[in-house]
């Protein structure tokens, strides 16, 4: 199947694709080289830059004719995997010879359009399950499991009247905050000597930024200064937003004269039971990152390898032990790649969420407004230590064993 393009419609298309993978998640270190790759297989050149909320494109022919040029803005976006494949399969038939651009472009135009790939009743499911995963592999036992999911669910009532409104919307992590804090206090005034920090932290996992601050310090990496740089800042005004809600329960708790007793020494759960709460966590990050039923096992998969490295690292220092299991779990990704020739990303991305450093930079902003800087600094410290080695691990396994696909 053979057409004629223009550089217009190239351009038309490459925007239309950029901002869909962008919507989709795609960092924009893999999408500025993906973009180019394509442009190059219709023989044209391209000028692609890429930050999260915007995309930059310039289409010239080698001939040297005037370049044709466009600016988009990128308002909303997200992790969906459903999505990012579906694109995939797209930009992959154009590649083949097997879909034209024409029909190309209304085929973004539909994936783009299609409603979520789950129901509100299953992302709320899928929120408690995380929270709840959460719980039992900071420490937590299964009443934590229990009072995990039943913050969650409280989290994601406020989020979803939030939503409603288009300011409003804005205080999501801070109100996450909020609710965060009210459950561990009502909590620990049933049962006193259960962690707060546990319940704190699980409750909050789907609001924290690791993923975004790994990614962020990948694109720098990758010279992707203004992006990098973007979503740092994200993550750190969503830390912010988080820490300055908890921060109001705890003046509440302190104006109506709470003084919560110590925590007992957490013991982890049984076996059987983290293995549920993995399963658990698993399969409810597949949900929350848009993969379909038939793919859920791949995030069992990829979080079980993450969950054997950390298993077989665990004597090691924090950092080489994320530096080791993020190698294990991009090799494993990249082998699916070559395999099913879908994006890594759909392996990788459930397995990193379990690595991820946001509760150190959570731990680390909470002791920072408390007046305990030492602590501050030093949970600081591992934050980046912990993202560096999980942004390496991740270069040194597309070095050893690449996956033969930009996404």
């Amino acid at each position: 199947m053979s057409e004629t393009l223009s550089a217009n419609l190239l351009l038309d298309y490459l925007v239309e694709l950029g901002t869909g993978l962008l919507s989709a998640g795609c960092p924009t270190h893999r999408l500025e080289d993906l973009l180019g790759v394509v442009a190059a297989h219709e023989g044209f050149e391209c000028d692609a830059f890429a930050v999260p909320t915007g995309l930059f494109l310039s289409v010239r022919t080698p001939e040297g004719a005037p370049p044709a040029m466009q600016m988009v803005r990128v308002r909303e976006w997200s992790t969906n995997l459903e999505r990012l494949a579906a694109l995939d399969e797209v930009l992959n038939g154009v590649a083949d010879r097997t879909v034209t651009v024409a029909e190309a472009r209304r085929r973004i135009a539909a994936i783009t359009n299609k409603t979520d790939t789950w129901s509100p009743r299953a992302v709320t499911l899928a929120t408690m399950g995380a929270s709840a995963g959460a719980a039992v592999s900071l420490g937590g036992d299964q009443v934590d499991f229990v009072l995990a999911a039943m913050g969650a669910l409280a989290l994601r009532g406020l989020m979803y009247l939030a939503r409603g409104s288009p300011t409003a919307r804005f205080l999501e992590n801070f109100l996450g905050g909020a609710v965060a804090g009210l459950v561990a206090w009502l909590s620990t005034l049933v049962w006193p000597t259960h962690s707060r920090e546990v319940l704190v932290l699980s409750v909050i996992i789907p609001l924290l930024p690791g993923m975004v601050l790994t990614t962020g310090l990948a694109e720098l990496t990758y010279r992707n200064l203004v992006s990098g740089t973007a979503r740092l800042m994200e993550a750190a005004v969503t830390l912010l937003a988080l820490v300055f809600g908890i921060l109001v329960m705890l003046g509440l708790e302190q104006r109506f004269g709470f003084k919560p007793e110590p925590a007992a020494p957490v013991i982890a759960a049984s076996w059987p039971f983290q293995l549920l709460a993995l399963v658990t966590a698993a399969i409810s990050f597949g949900v929350l990152l848009g993969l379909r039923r038939e793919w859920l096992w791949v995030a069992l998969l990829s979080d079980g390898v993450v969950w054997a490295a950390s298993q077989a690292t665990r004597a090691l220092p924090g950092f080489h032990a994320a530096f080791l299991a993020a190698m294990a779990l991009s090799v494993a990704a990249n082998i699916y790649a070559r395999v099913s020739q879908r994006p890594s990303q759909l392996f990788s991305l459930p397995g990193l969420l379990l690595l991820v450093p946001g509760a150190f930079g959570f731990r680390s902003l909470d002791a920072l407004l408390r007046g305990d800087y030492t602590a501050g600094a030093g949970q600081f410290a591992d934050m980046v230590l912990t993202a560096a080695a999980l942004v390496m691990g991740l270069l040194v396994a597309n070095v050893v064993l690449p996956s033969r696909k930009i996404l």
